[in-house]
């Protein structure tokens, strides 16, 4: 796997296919490797890169405390040693927080943005929730929260018609490096807030999405999203959680696909 070079240190990637950019983000504790079907499906049409987010994987691990703007500029680095002046982003959970603060920061650089899974504006209740999660990875690391976490993002039919791809999950979650992992995960929980408040200065064509059980990044933050962001839509996927790009490959890579082409129609 090919690794850019940028002043924080590695970022391992991978890349595929030929035509516009279009770069996916993946989620906390998770990795490039969410997106290899992705990879295979839009690599027809687009030049898709995924990549190791800090702290994540083969990239760069830097000691925590980690913040939005180390996120944006290692995908900004990404862009710009692979030759890339703008790009289609997709950021799923975490990923869609980094993808917003990078449209924030780089309105230009981007094509559109797709926001995946990803939580606005957490109430008291719900941020308490996710915090309580990061004490507890503090007080017994994180390998104590990787079946809850299983519970909550899978349909139960999924777990239990699809070992293969929970144990990688569940392997890729167990080889996380715990410092990092608890300095990203903080930072999870509590990034909505800094974002929030900008929503509104989104600009580019976007579209968001989440699974109508997703309990953490629920239909109603979607909407709230949708309501903020101006040049948006959103798309509530039936019975699914938050992994929905995970057990609904298909059905999301075409989702994304479709919105491409209609921005593209549109400005034509």
């Amino acid at each position: 796997m090919p690794i850019a070079l940028y002043s924080q240190g590695d970022i391992r990637y991978e890349e595929k296919g030929n035509g516009e950019p279009l770069i996916l983000i993946h989620g906390v504790g998770l990795d490039h490797t969410m997106w290899e079907k992705y990879v295979e499906m839009l690599s027809t049409q687009f030049r898709v890169i995924v990549y190791d987010t800090l702290g994540h994987g083969g990239s760069e691990h830097p000691p925590g405390p980690y913040t939005l703007s180390q996120f944006v500029e290692q995908l900004t680095a990404l862009m710009d040693y692979l030759h890339i002046n703008k790009s289609h982003i997709v950021g799923f959970s975490m990923g869609g927080m980094v993808a917003q603060a990078f449209e924030l920061t780089y309105t230009d650089r981007v094509s559109t943005l797709t926001i995946m899974n990803a939580v606005a504006n957490r109430t008291e209740e719900q941020r308490n929730a996710v915090l309580a999660r990061v004490e507890e990875v503090k007080k017994i690391g994180p390998i104590a929260t990787i079946e809850p976490a299983i519970q909550r993002w899978f349909s139960h039919h999924f777990i239990v018609n699809h070992d293969e791809i929970i144990n990688n999950i569940r392997t890729r979650l167990k080889t996380n490096n715990p410092p990092s992992y608890l300095a990203a995960y903080s930072l999870f929980a509590t990034a909505d807030k800094e974002l929030w408040p900008k929503l509104h200065n989104i600009l580019s064509p976007t579209l968001i999405i989440t699974g109508e059980h997703d309990r953490g990044s629920n239909p109603e933050m979607a909407k709230q999203m949708n309501e903020k962001i101006r040049c948006s839509e959103v798309v509530i996927v039936p019975n699914m959680k938050h992994m929905l790009p995970v057990e609904d490959a298909t059905n999301v890579s075409k989702l994304i696909r479709l919105f491409i082409e209609k921005q593209t129609v549109h400005s034509e």
